[in-house]
């Protein structure tokens, strides 16, 4: 890493500009959590690397006084403009190059068409950065970027099915060169925590089950990452106030009606403020033995009015072992608000009709989701709305969700393989 000049920041910031507009958002004086996590899905859609979400939070937000990671701002330029950051910068101090030629890019997230081309291209930077750095260098310094096959990274649970789950993670990192060492146990940038050379262990305690990827980063670059897999032989409810605290319900809470919800009262009960906004959230976390690629879901779902939600919003989260889909439905007039992802394949209601996704939310909706081999049909109230293909696998199914940014309750869950034979099913009526 190196300290920022004026070049290379005007660079970054016609880099990030290039970025936004391609991936149809605006102004990021304007953006919010989900528009930071669109960028993330954009560019892991566009190019096949994944950066982590706090480091798209600071390169767009500016909150950083080194230039970010050299493999980071590749990913970055080579998006932007099909080259690496090396030969934009020198093609925009060249006198004789006015402007940074353009890349044609679309309007819209779209399949990735030859992930093996990607692979290839990908590969041969790779190879090209290796061999430079070998050829340069009298010592041999093993960068992140060349050392994640190399990096030891397992982990081991204190108890099986239970929440909370307390985690032992188990890292060599003495073979990397980096200034700093994070891990991070899920999605949530909350819980990254730093690491120090000279440790090889770090616990951290699990408060709602799911399918995670931890993360080890040096620097800003992931440089490892590992499935973990807390179970939970039940439905699980949790809440966040904010997202960084957790709230969680035993079934003696839960709503005594013939369906899976919580009332006002009991969400109070636990210091919810329902004049603030909130996540509602209900999990079910085993290995279901159904392939994520051939399978049928239905879900019935109701959400309740609360004044601080002027769009309330539902979403059906199905994670698999190699990807997941995130379907969001929500009220009548909200639909620029929504999101999508099916495998590999990204839709955003910023630059995408997703009207069919919009409907009375206050009253009980069904929704379907048909999958065989990768082509999914969305029906909502038996209606067909939505179809799409996708590429990558998502493998099979480890964890079935639903959010809610209110109150919110289903009933009527169902999964089945593609011969029509019921893997799960709950009507919540034996509780």
């Amino acid at each position: 890493m190196s300290h920022i000049s004026d070049n290379d920041k005007n660079l970054l910031e016609a880099i990030k500009k290039r970025i936004a507009k391609a991936s149809g958002l605006s102004e990021v004086s304007d953006w919010v959590q989900k528009d930071y996590e669109f960028v993330v899905f954009f560019i892991e859609d566009q190019t096949g690397h994944r950066l982590s979400l706090s480091t798209v939070k600071r390169i767009w937000k500016n909150e950083f006084e080194r230039l970010p990671h050299t493999t980071t701002l590749d990913i970055l330029a080579n998006l932007a403009y099909n080259k690496d950051w090396h030969s934009i910068k020198k093609e925009h101090l060249s006198p004789e190059i006015q402007t940074i030629p353009k890349r044609e890019m679309e309007k819209k997230p779209r399949k990735v068409k030859s992930p093996k081309l990607y692979f290839l291209i990908l590969l041969a930077v790779l190879l090209l950065s290796v061999l430079g750095t070998y050829l340069l260098s009298t010592i041999s310094t093993r960068s992140p970027s060349k050392v994640s096959e190399e990096v030891s990274f397992s982990y081991e649970k204190t108890v099986e099915g239970k929440i909370p789950n307390t985690v032992v993670f188990r890292y060599d990192i003495e073979g990397v060169d980096a200034n700093r060492f994070f891990l991070q146990q899920s999605w949530d940038s909350s819980r990254k925590v730093e690491i120090f050379k000279g440790t090889n262990e770090r616990t951290d305690i699990y408060y709602i089950p799911g399918y995670f990827m931890a993360k080890l980063f040096a620097d800003e670059e992931i440089i490892k990452e590992l499935p973990i897999h807390v179970t939970y032989e039940d439905w699980f409810m949790a809440a966040r106030q904010p997202m960084e605290k957790i709230y969680t319900f035993s079934p003696n809470l839960w709503s005594k009606e013939d369906y899976l919800g919580i009332d006002k009262r009991k969400l109070a009960q636990k210091g919810i403020d329902l004049n603030k906004k909130l996540q509602l959230a209900f999990y079910y976390v085993i290995d279901f033995g159904l392939d994520g690629d051939d399978f049928e879901q239905t879900t019935h779902f109701k959400m309740e009015p609360l004044e601080a939600i002027d769009c309330p919003i539902f979403n059906l989260h199905v994670q698999g072992v190699d990807g997941y889909y995130w379907i969001m439905f929500g009220n009548k007039g909200c639909e620029s608000e929504l999101e999508m992802r099916l495998g590999d394949v990204i839709h955003n209601g910023k630059n995408e009709d997703l009207s069919m996704f919009g409907t009375s939310v206050y009253e009980w909706q069904k929704v379907d989701v048909l999958t065989k081999d990768k082509e999914v049909t969305l029906k909502l109230n038996g209606t067909p709305i939505f179809s799409s293909a996708y590429h990558q696998s998502i493998g099979p199914i480890m964890e079935i969700s639903y959010f809610f940014n209110g109150i919110g309750m289903i009933d009527n869950v169902q999964l089945k393989n593609i011969n029509g034979e019921t893997i799960f099913a709950d009507d919540f009526t034996k509780r």
